[in-house]
């Protein structure tokens, strides 16, 4: 088009090829979108779609143009990442997908509100500014599919189009996608983000178009933790009949009054197929404060073997969250114990150390094969602990915790020459404790304050800053 200056591809998809461009007559970056299609006025039509919209959550169009077969459209470049992209990579936190879903709420109601229908929305259609200072940070792209209400259509009677998993019934039957399309779709959309799974999606496309339109498990099912008043908006929008569900502005308004409820330091769970470590939620490394805390009850776990309960002992190394380096402190917490009743004489008499109090007959109680398999079994116990701790259900935590107790509580019956058994309840305590101590913590009302800035009123938004 004699102007615009190609600098590196950018993504591809089912309408085009994206590349990064620059405007040598405006001098500035833009994205530059190329359409090899059979059918140029399905094309035609983006760019009337994409042209009626002027809002800060919708990329903006600049410029369409052809060049031979092709067809070029120039948009907005928004210097950031796909929703799906933040999500995988397991860096999406629940406040910040809160304020995502306000913006693109106010998008959808802009649009719907000229009579255009985006019909694709998914997480690959979001793209979330890197810019935290931006107050409108998330963007809805591609309205390549789009069609304007009252239009004629350019789809046959039947012809589906759109992306599967994402789809609203009515649409997967062919009938007029309208804004409740929209709407289903995006809440489809947060579900996933929030649960970590997408109901709808199956191993097979065939398997998935079964799925569509099916009655689909409460969002609360995946994460009762969410306030029943999220759970049962966003269900709502999942209502198989279109009549049924919210509006746009609806929706917003819905998560706006329930923002605060999102948790501002707490990522959601991975999607199917990202999680680590058997579908635990991804946790954070181990920061300082959480390492003086382990240190210190390590230290301190002789003091609950003097006490008679040093079977609580081998749920200390859980405190590291993660089951490897849980594992390794709940080795450290055994040798500790043994070093403490031998060495210092605190805690319970060893059968097989030799009774000299010093570290030479230490470290031979530590080699001793009693003490190497209780060892084992201190390191093993942690680790499971700390991978029930990182379950996304308190409820299921719960139950795998009493099953590990019961098991922890057999093991040191034979490990260790048996000086930790026959005290079952106090095995049972110390998990239940482990597990209402991290579910209170993470899920409970001291909340931190937002990583993402905080929306102000309409009035105070920021023009938005453009590439």
């Amino acid at each position: 088009m004699e102007r615009f200056r190609l600098l590196e591809r950018i993504g591809s998809g089912g309408m085009g090829t994206v590349y990064r461009a620059f405007d040598e007559r405006l001098q500035r970056e833009v994205a530059l979108k190329e359409v090899a299609s059979p059918d140029p006025e399905r094309v035609l039509r983006e760019a009337q779609a994409a042209a009626r919209l002027n809002h800060p959550g919708i990329v903006t169009l600049y410029e369409l143009g052809r060049q031979g077969a092709r067809t070029i459209l120039v948009s907005e470049l928004v210097d950031g990442r796909t929703l799906h992209e933040l999500h995988t990579a397991g860096e999406l936190y629940e406040h910040e997908l809160g304020e995502i879903a306000l913006d693109l709420c106010e998008a959808l109601a802009h649009a719907h509100e000229r009579g255009v229908v985006h019909r694709d929305i998914k997480p690959q259609n979001v793209v979330v500014s890197e810019d935290r200072a931006n107050p409108q940070r998330a963007k809805l792209l591609d309205f390549g599919i789009a069609r304007l209400s009252g239009a004629p259509t350019l789809t046959a009677t039947g012809e589906v189009v759109g992306t599967l998993a994402y789809m609203s019934p009515e649409q997967a039957e062919g009938a007029p996608a309208g804004p409740a399309s929209d709407v289903y779709s995006l809440a489809l959309t947060l579900y996933e983000c929030l649960a970590g799974t997408n109901p709808v999606a199956g191993p097979t496309p065939a398997a998935t178009a079964r799925r569509i339109g099916m009655p689909l498990p409460p969002l609360r099912a995946y994460r009762p933790d969410l306030p029943e008043e999220v759970g049962n908006l966003i269900d709502a929008c999942l209502h198989p009949d279109p009549q049924f569900r919210p509006t746009a502005q609806e929706l917003g308004a819905g998560l706006g009054a329930e923002l605060d409820a999102f948790v501002s330091d707490r990522l959601v769970p991975l999607p199917d197929g990202h999680e680590e470590d058997g579908g635990a939620e991804e946790v954070p490394p181990m920061d300082l404060g959480r390492f003086a805390t382990l240190t210190g009850a390590v230290i301190a776990a002789p003091l609950l073997a003097a006490a008679g309960v040093g079977a609580a002992a081998a749920a200390l190394g859980a405190i590291a969250r993660r089951p490897k380096p849980a594992a390794f402190a709940g080795a450290a917490v055994w040798a500790w114990l043994v070093v403490a009743s031998v060495h210092v004489g605190v805690g319970p008499d060893l059968p097989f150390a030799d009774g000299k109090a010093t570290l030479t007959a230490a470290l031979t109680a530590l080699l001793a094969p009693e003490s190497l398999l209780a060892a084992a079994t201190f390191a093993t116990a942690s680790a499971a602990l700390a991978w029930i701790l990182n379950l996304r259900h308190a409820s299921v935590a719960l139950l795998a915790a009493m099953l590990w107790a019961a098991g922890l509580q057999a093991a040191l019956g034979v490990a260790g020459g048996g000086v930790f058994g026959g005290s079952p309840a106090v095995v049972v305590a110390a998990a239940a404790i482990a597990v209402a101590a991290r579910f209170g913590l993470d899920h409970g009302g001291g909340r931190a304050e937002s990583r993402v800035p905080k929306r102000g009123h309409e009035g105070e938004r920021a023009a938005p800053t453009l590439a």
